[in-house]
């Protein structure tokens, strides 16, 4: 799911222990991320740059690899008259596929003279042009689902696409043939978002979130798990009203429980295989809008997306949170919508500030991501590209899920006029 570009927190949270659900209902805590933020913005404002610098670094320190904050960094080191620092941040940062208004910055207004300033608005212009190649794996052959949830079902190679506008899942074959797996609102399901299968125990796990449309159920997330033989309700558990969860993403677990992200608390609950009230991993406002997850190679650490912050790596034994990219990342994991492990590395979907693409993320020896390659980027069909599912002949994406302009409609009753989406295909490379 899509979030507001506004979110900069991170988690710096101390050691945790997994509590109940009632300890995911204190009030998010604010993390010091977002209190540098603050602080590194008043500092611009009163012109006092070497606070600014100050404070800007040592976010980079929880948060590396964060475009925003490296711009930033470019912006107190140019004000600080540190031209040539400035300048090689800058030329790092325009290869990195963010949009970036660096003509018209002012706190940049220093480099301007410089004889490489071209080079780096002209760097950062090209960074954006499409790149990277994919086939098509299905046009889901309905209008107006607006899909958000993809999974792929290795014994039966299907797919399964979940629908924010008509609240169902849809099953769809390799020819596109597509059949209701549940129809609208049916067992309680709401607007459809992650979707994951569990092939040893041959189950799906869903989640849903109350829409404005849904506005009896204001508040509400669902779990919902199927047999997929079946297509049976194995069970299911939706939150209160007043606690206002927004779940999001979900990953399986080996003991056939799974993670699930809820993005307005900011953090990670666990359900076990079998149902009842979930555990929270970590304290609210520990992942902050908690996005995309997927169990790391070690089998001990989630990596999880923190929307606007980056992806960070979950302890499952103890709920410690801490940053997943080496210190200095040349690089960004922001705005990660889906997040799947894949031969040891790491397959997102960014949607994020002009990146929409799919990326690998190349993962070291002690858990931490050390590089990125782009397998495709900023396609002219992409609109709004969220989750994806890794399959045996490579990686499936839902490439254009119309899911900001369905959740931005000024009419919230307006749930038709999006079009047919498209499911698409890339190599996943090594």
């Amino acid at each position: 799911m899509i979030l507001s570009e506004a979110a900069v927190v991170e988690s710096g949270a101390a050691p945790v222990t997994p509590d109940t659900i009632a300890a995911s209902l204190l009030p998010p805590v604010r993390h010091p991320v977002e209190v540098l933020y603050e602080e590194a913005v008043a500092a611009a404002g009163r012109g006092d740059w070497p606070a600014y610098l100050s404070a800007v670094e040592l976010a980079l320190v929880a948060a590396p690899g964060h475009p925003a904050l490296e711009r930033r960094r470019a912006e107190a080191l140019a004000q600080l008259g540190q031209l040539d620092e400035a300048a090689a941040v800058l030329r790092g940062l325009a290869g990195w596929g963010v949009k970036f208004k660096l003509e018209d910055n002012e706190l940049l207004a220093p480099l301007r003279s410089r004889a490489d300033w071209a080079g780096i608005v002209a760097a950062a212009a090209a960074s954006l042009e499409p790149a990277g190649a994919m086939t098509t794996t299905f046009t889901v052959p309905r209008d107006d689902l607006v899909p958000e949830g993809l999974a792929w079902d290795p014994r039966r190679d299907v797919f399964y696409v979940s629908s924010v506008a008509q609240r169902k899942i849809v099953r769809v074959d390799r020819a596109g043939a597509a059949v209701d797996f549940i129809t609208d609102g049916r067992y309680g399901y709401l607007a459809g978002l992650g979707l994951a299968v569990d092939a040893v125990r041959d189950r799906l796990w869903a989640v849903s979130v109350a829409a404005a449309e849904d506005s009896a159920r204001a508040g509400q997330s669902a779990v919902h798990v199927f047999d997929l033989a079946t297509g049976v309700l194995a069970w299911s558990w939706t939150s209160r009203a007043e606690d206002a969860f927004g779940f999001n993403d979900v990953c399986v677990l080996p003991d056939g429980g799974a993670v699930v992200s809820a993005s307005d608390r900011g953090l990670v609950l666990r359900f076990a295989p079998d149902g009842g009230a979930p555990v929270a991993l970590t304290p609210p406002g520990a992942v902050p809008a908690a996005n995309g997850m997927c169990l790391a190679p070690d089998g001990a650490h989630l990596y999880v997306s923190a929307w606007g912050l980056g992806i960070m790596r979950v302890g499952l034994a103890d709920g410690v949170v801490g940053p997943a990219s080496v210190p200095g990342a040349g690089f960004t994991t922001v705005g990660v919508d889906g997040l799947y492990i894949v031969d040891g590395g790491l397959v997102a979907v960014q949607n994020y500030g002009g990146l929409d693409r799919v990326a690998r993320f190349s993962v070291r020896g002690d858990g931490l991501i050390d590089g990125c390659s782009v397998l495709v980027a900023r396609q002219h069909s992409f609109v709004d590209p969220t989750t994806g599912a890794p399959a045996r002949d490579g990686f499936h994406f839902i490439a254009n899920s119309y899911v900001t302009p369905f959740f931005e409609r000024k009419d919230k009753a307006v749930v038709t006029g999006f079009g047919k989406s498209s499911v698409m295909r890339v190599e996943m490379g090594r």
